[in-house]
């Protein structure tokens, strides 16, 4: 027989042993140890308001599009230069 062949059978036979001998062992194993199952907390999410509290007139640009509503009082001017 090739010695590479006995090789390879040598180190098949250990790894099905190896495998057979933990199986024995995990099966054996007799601990008094109780596993408790604890309920998950109930989980809440936060509803959302479906009433506007501001209503602000909507305007319509040459594009179709209507402007995002800025906060209470503030306007913004844009500044700088932009690009990706």
């Amino acid at each position: 027989m090739d010695r590479r062949t006995r090789w390879i059978i040598g180190i098949l036979l250990a790894l099905v042993i190896g495998l057979g001998v933990g199986l024995v062992i995990v099966a054996a194993d007799d601990s008094d140890t109780s596993t408790t199952t604890v309920p998950l907390e109930s989980i809440s999410t936060p509803t959302r308001s479906t009433t506007n509290q501001t209503t602000t007139p909507s305007t319509t640009t040459p594009n179709g599009g209507t402007p995002v509503p800025s906060p209470e009082g503030t306007t913004t001017t844009p500044s700088g230069s932009g690009g990706l």
